[in-house]
């Protein structure tokens, strides 16, 4: 009697052991597929965390030391050191973001209302004068 062989006998052992090899290989694949979207979602939210948190308290920061070393230059006191002006320099740039994406109308990066973002930004600046002033008095 005659059997087929290889490919047209589905009970062989040899096609058996390899549609479980490449059952096992298509799950592996899987489960890197699954690793990478979960590492993308947690990275994802932790950089929303962190702009959500950190960039008011940026904004904040920037708008002092905008206002305050300069101030300290003209006033002669000690301005960071050699840091000064590299601070200087970072803080303007975070201050000028800030305030074109107010003058923009861009969406806030907080879930807050556009017209409250800008009111706290202009409260930023003020506290940020008030804090220079004190700071100038001592």
């Amino acid at each position: 009697m005659l059997r087929p062989s290889g490919n047209l006998l589905d009970s062989s052992r040899a096609t058996y052991r390899a549609s479980l090899r490449a059952e096992r290989l298509k799950s592996f694949w899987q489960i890197g597929r699954l690793l990478k979207s979960l590492v993308t979602s947690v990275s994802g939210a932790v950089s929303d965390l962190f702009l959500l948190l950190g960039l008011p308290l940026a904004y904040l920061f920037a708008a002092y030391l905008v206002i305050d070393l300069p101030a300290r230059w003209f006033a002669h006191k000690d301005a960071y050191g050699r840091w000064g002006l590299l601070l200087f320099a970072a803080s303007a740039a975070v201050a000028c973001v800030g305030v074109v994406r107010a003058k923009r109308n861009a969406e806030p990066i907080a879930p807050v209302r556009p017209v409250f973002a800008k009111a706290m930004l202009g409260v930023s600046w003020v506290v940020a004068i008030l804090c220079t002033i004190g700071d100038l008095a001592t």
